[in-house]
C-alpha cells in the first residue's frame, strides 16, 4: 500500500501568524504596504526556474550566522559595522556583502568558483573536495602580496587574528515576520 502525504501547514510560520498577518493586512495600511513591498521585492526571483533557484543555495555544510558579526567592524576601514548593517544584494553582488561605510565587497575571493570546485557527486559541497588554490584576494593574485589572503572566506569566515566575519555564511532575514507583530 502506497500512503500519500499532504502538506497541511505551513513550515516556516504557524498558522495563527498567518491569520494575524491577513488580518493586519486587511485592517492597517502599514501592513499592505509591506506585503507590496514583500511581493515587489520577491519579482526579480520570480524569472528563475526552480532548478536555477535551487543551485543557488549553498549547502548546509556550510556554518550559517545571523550576522557577519555582531558588534564587529569593517576589516578595511576599520569602521563599526554591526548586526545587520552590511549592505547584502544577492541579484548584483550575489555572494558579497558591502561595507556600509567605505563600499569595500567581501569575501575578496571567488567563493562562487570555490564551492563548485568542492561539490561533490550528490551536489553538496565537501570543503574537503574543494580547490583551496582559488582561495586567494583576487584583487592581489600575487602569493607574496601581502593582501593575498585578506578578506578571503571559504565558508567558515574571514579570520583575523581573535576575529571571524561570516561574510558567506550570514542569510537576508526576512521582512515578512513583520507582518505577524502586533501594532
Amino acid at each position: 500500500m502506497v500512503m500519500k502525504l499532504y502538506k497541511t501547514h505551513g513550515v516556516f510560520y504557524p498558522s495563527t501568524l498567518i491569520e494575524k498577518a491577513r488580518s493586519n493586512i486587511n485592517r492597517y495600511k502599514w501592513a499592505k504596504d509591506i506585503q507590496q513591498q514583500i511581493e515587489d521585492s520577491a519579482q526579480p526571483w520570480m524569472r528563475f526556474s526552480d532548478e536555477e533557484l535551487w543551485d543557488m543555495m549553498f549547502s548546509c555544510t556550510i556554518t550559517r550566522s545571523w550576522m557577519v558579526w555582531s558588534d564587529g567592524y569593517c576589516p578595511k576601514c576599520k569602521n563599526d559595522v554591526r548586526m545587520y548593517s552590511w549592505k547584502m544584494n544577492a541579484l548584483d553582488m550575489p555572494y558579497k556583502v558591502q561595507c556600509p561605510h567605505c563600499d569595500e565587497t567581501f569575501p575578496k575571493n571567488d567563493f562562487y568558483k570555490f564551492y563548485l570546485s568542492g561539490l561533490d557527486e550528490h551536489g553538496v559541497f565537501d570543503p574537503k573536495k574543494a580547490d583551496r588554490s582559488l582561495l586567494f584576494n583576487v584583487d592581489h593574485p600575487d602569493p607574496d602580496d601581502p593582501l593575498h589572503n585578506f578578506g578571503v572566506d571559504d565558508g567558515e569566515g574571514y579570520v583575523e587574528g581573535d576575529k571571524r566575519w561570516r561574510f558567506i555564511g550570514t542569510p537576508y532575514l526576512p521582512m515578512s515576520w513583520r507582518l505577524c507583530q502586533y501594532q
